[in-house]
């Protein structure tokens, strides 16, 4: 089983559109590795990439920044803990795992 999920939101609020799938994916890939899985799901409020990988390379939040999102959630299926990257992650805090996305 992959150690990490992350869900990546494909609405774009900076340019009022939404982010494409492969551009989504191609940005990810830069710093996730060891990918496991990779799925496309709606969550209540936009569709969401949704990756099961094993390595993270760089800054999380960097790559959030870049796919001009709020926040990335990130589950550690080690630890049993969820987390938020991103510049604006403080609008979202605390990590809810209600809302967190499993392929």
């Amino acid at each position: 089983m992959a150690r990490y999920t992350v869900n990546i939101g494909l609405d774009n609020p900076g340019f009022k559109n939404e982010n494409t799938i492969p551009e989504t994916l191609t940005k990810a890939f830069e710093y996730l590795s060891d990918i496991e899985n990779v799925a496309v799901k709606q969550s209540s409020t936009e569709r969401t990439v949704v990756i099961d990988f094993n390595e993270i390379y760089g800054s999380l939040t960097v790559l959030a920044d870049i796919l001009d999102q709020d926040c990335i959630a990130v589950f550690d299926h080690e630890t049993g803990e969820g987390n938020l990257f991103g510049s604006k992650r403080d609008k979202w805090l605390p990590f809810n795992p209600e809302y967190f996305l499993t392929i």
